[in-house]
């Protein structure tokens, strides 16, 4: 097997089993707060920056704005955002958090860290760590090679 090969079979493989099974146990610990992980990736970009606009939330997660706007849906009706018209342009909507979404913010946090705890269990620190930084420059990498995709857009807190 060569190393392409290795590459393509593992390493692709990996990423995306790891990502789909962090995802399945956070909508496992999410759901006694009536969410799934997709709609508190959502939240995590509005707490750090509230009254972003349908566009650029889906920027940032990287989804359509179609799909964008059934994930609000869900949310308005649970009562976590409301979304209101952008005053400077009256074609954009932005979303801004319900207290309800205030409140649950550290039970969001505990549901995170438990999936991260459970993830990163029988590592080291300095394992963790050599971790991070690889997928740090992993995702440089992918961010270099995507870099005339008008679509690739990091929120300011995640431009490494």
């Amino acid at each position: 097997m060569t190393d392409h090969d290795k590459i393509e079979k593992r390493v692709g493989l990996v990423f995306q089993h790891v990502a789909r099974l962090r995802s399945r146990y956070f909508d496992q610990k999410l759901a006694e707060h009536g969410l799934t992980a997709a709609q508190v990736y959502a939240l995590n970009y509005l707490f750090r920056e509230d009254g972003l606009t349908q566009v650029e939330l889906a920027r940032y997660l990287g989804i359509g704005t179609v799909a964008v706007s059934g994930l609000i849906d869900r949310l308005e009706a649970a009562n976590w955002v409301i979304r209101k018209p952008d005053t400077r342009d009256r074609r954009s909507n932005r979303i801004w958090l319900l207290p309800a979404a205030a409140e649950k913010k550290h039970a969001l946090q505990d549901s995170g860290n438990a999936v991260n705890l459970a993830s990163m269990a029988g590592l080291s620190s300095d394992e963790v760590d050599q971790l991070l930084d690889m997928m740090h420059k992993i995702r440089k990498n992918l961010l270099e090679a995507l870099k005339d995709d008008p679509e690739i857009v990091l929120p300011p807190r995640d431009k490494k």
